[in-house]
């Protein structure tokens, strides 16, 4: 493991990134390498889905799809969230996505917060016939725009309850919950540092999970896997925070249930 680099603001990578990707070691505790520079994203990921930033930073609504997207807006189903406000976050003559802000955010626990409620309406649906497309709701969910890790996964992050931050340490006890399906196991040596960025007011983290491989995986939900991150200097009275989703959140015990 190398040796932390200094300075008032540092920027790190271990492992997959949304334009740089490698490998690293995988371990209940990381740090970080070499400083190195990223690029503003352009697009993040809404439940895997592919969204161009550029569609949250100044959207576009529903009542302007192109001609041949806006039959969408007709389809089977649609009528049952009326989406006609919402942004639209993808377009084509055959699939259109709809991305709408929750007024309150859906905490899933563990960390799980989305702010979105999206729409998915395809020409490529059960009710389609050769020749004869129809337009429905193929998929509808909640998310969080995310970072692309490439083959990492951003997974749920919270602050470990049995272990709180403390300002003189420069370790950081974290949880993390992998959304991946992976039969009720939790992701042991497979959690990654992919960014970290310390300045004087924060320590921003970015975690990915890497794939566990199995060849087939049921989907009752994952437990938390504790996950330690070391800072370059203690922590101080620095903001921590979860720089995978955007705009970063700060990291915080979980919710009871």
């Amino acid at each position: 493991m190398g040796k932390l680099s200094t300075g008032v603001a540092r920027i790190t990578m271990v492992g997959g990134a949304m334009l740089l990707l490698g490998t690293g070691c995988a371990s209940t505790e990381q740090s970080a390498g070499s400083p190195a520079s990223v690029a503003e994203p352009e697009v993040v990921l809404c439940q895997g889905n592919k969204v161009p930033l550029q569609a949250l930073d100044n959207p576009k609504p529903a009542t302007e799809l192109a001609p041949e997207a806006a039959p969408a807006l007709q389809g089977r189903g649609v009528s049952a969230f009326d989406p006609v406000t919402w942004l639209v976050a993808q377009e084509s003559s055959d699939r259109v996505m709809l991305m709408t802000k929750l007024a309150v955010p859906q905490d899933g626990g563990q960390g799980d917060i989305r702010d979105y409620m999206y729409i998915v309406i395809s020409t490529h649906s059960m009710a389609s016939e050769p020749g004869k497309p129809v337009w429905d709701v193929v998929e509808s969910s909640t998310c969080t725009p995310t970072l692309d890790l490439g083959q990492l996964t951003a997974g749920a992050v919270t602050l470990d309850p049995s272990l709180p931050p403390a300002s003189e340490s420069d370790r950081l006890a974290l949880l993390v919950t992998e959304f991946d399906c992976n039969s009720g196991q939790d992701a042991e040596g497979r959690v990654e540092v992919v960014k970290l960025t310390e300045t004087e007011s924060t320590v921003e983290v970015v975690l990915g999970v890497r794939p566990s491989g199995a060849q087939a995986a049921s989907c009752q939900g994952n437990p938390a896997t504790p996950f330690t991150v070391k800072l370059e200097r203690p922590l101080g009275d620095r903001t921590i925070l979860n720089a995978a989703v955007l705009p970063a959140r700060e990291i915080a015990v979980p919710a009871a249930r």
